[in-house]
């Protein structure tokens, strides 16, 4: 995967070792950007987002405050 600069949201999931909803829920939480290319239907996502996504699984508290915690 090393040789790619964007992969798709299924190459993510099995990058990281999760299912797409997962790769869904970090996209969001962390605030990833997405792409789409002209003439493909998939999404991508930068191979620098995977990498954020596999650190904040591995590293939770380096994903940034829990808003729903500071909120209460």
């Amino acid at each position: 995967m090393e040789e790619k600069e964007y992969l798709t949201l299924d190459e993510v999931a099995a990058y990281i070792g999760r299912n797409r909803a997962t790769v869904y829920n970090y996209i969001r939480d962390l605030g990833l950007k997405t792409w789409k290319f002209k003439r493909d239907r998939r999404t991508y996502l930068a191979l620098t987002d995977a990498k954020r996504i596999r650190e904040a699984m591995e590293k939770p508290w380096t994903a940034g405050p829990d808003e729903s915690r500071e909120a209460a």
